[in-house]
């Protein structure tokens, strides 16, 4: 976790100063999804050890609320990135929206695996958790 972390910020640092936009953005693409592996094996190592805490129903609402208007919106960015697809022919602008599609697509997959499992308000068991997180996931290392 902690080695993921020095990594992109040490990615961050390195191409901070970078001129060509596109570049700089891409690496902190990188930079970000790195941060956010080493907080999500964080919150393993919590959860794994027995020490999250449980919603509460404010929590439950609140969080319903949200994640079903985020399926919406992650629903709308699927459908512009593929009519952006079917206009651009340069392969390099095709490589940056089918990345930034596949990401919309796991969002959206993810949120409504989210949503499901929220809107139960029942006991919400470790196991209801784990397969939101991983019942898409094609392969396992």
């Amino acid at each position: 976790m902690l080695i993921e972390k020095e990594n992109a910020l040490s990615l961050d640092e390195a191409t901070s100063s970078l001129g060509n936009e596109l570049v700089k953005v891409l690496i902190k693409s990188v930079v970000h999804d790195s941060l956010k592996h080493a907080e999500l094996i964080r919150a393993l190592i919590i959860h794994l050890k027995g020490l999250s805490k449980p919603l509460t129903d404010e929590e439950y609402l609140s969080l319903e609320k949200v994640i079903d208007k985020h399926i919406k919106v992650e629903a709308e960015m699927v459908e512009v990135i593929k009519e952006l697809l079917g206009d651009i022919e340069d392969k390099r602008i095709s490589y940056v929206l089918r990345y930034i599609l596949d990401d919309e697509v796991r969002h959206h997959a993810l949120l409504k695996g989210m949503h499901k499992v929220v809107s139960k308000r029942e006991v919400v068991t470790e196991f209801d958790w784990m397969d939101v997180a991983w019942k898409d996931v094609p392969f396992f290392y």
